[in-house]
């Protein structure tokens, strides 16, 4: 009877380490997905923020001397907000990867992640400064 409950205990050990290391990978996986979504949104957010900002500047060029102040206040709002969605990028960013801070700032500025300008703002949330 002992010898069966040996056994029992070892076949459930086993099962146990067997799905631990499934949901270990499964979590691995989910990580990277969830970095790489980070990653993209925030190019995808960049770009639409600077678009509003550009627009913002034409209009203010080109309608310089008739500037509707309806127009200027919703293109500053929408530069407003995409400015807060740019900051809560970062943000997920700081929190899915491993490492945030200046070493990793330049990596990815070498990488194409992140340009020059962009430093200084993730420079805001680093951890080591």
């Amino acid at each position: 009877m002992s010898e069966l409950l040996s056994c029992i205990s070892v076949a459930i050990g086993i099962i146990g380490v067997v799905y631990a290391i499934y949901e270990n990978r499964k979590l691995v996986k989910l990580n990277k997905l969830t970095r790489v979504s980070n990653w993209f949104n925030y190019q995808k957010v960049n770009n639409s923020v600077g678009g509003v900002q550009f627009a913002l500047k034409l209009y203010k060029d080109k309608h310089k001397d008739h500037i509707d102040p309806d127009v200027l206040q919703e293109l500053a709002k929408a530069d407003a907000f995409g400015q807060e969605v740019h900051k809560e990028m970062i943000r997920q960013i700081y929190l899915s990867e491993p490492s945030f801070t200046s070493k990793d700032f330049e990596r990815w500025k070498k990488e194409g992640k992140l340009s020059e300008e962009k430093v200084a703002l993730f420079k805001m949330f680093a951890i080591d400064e």
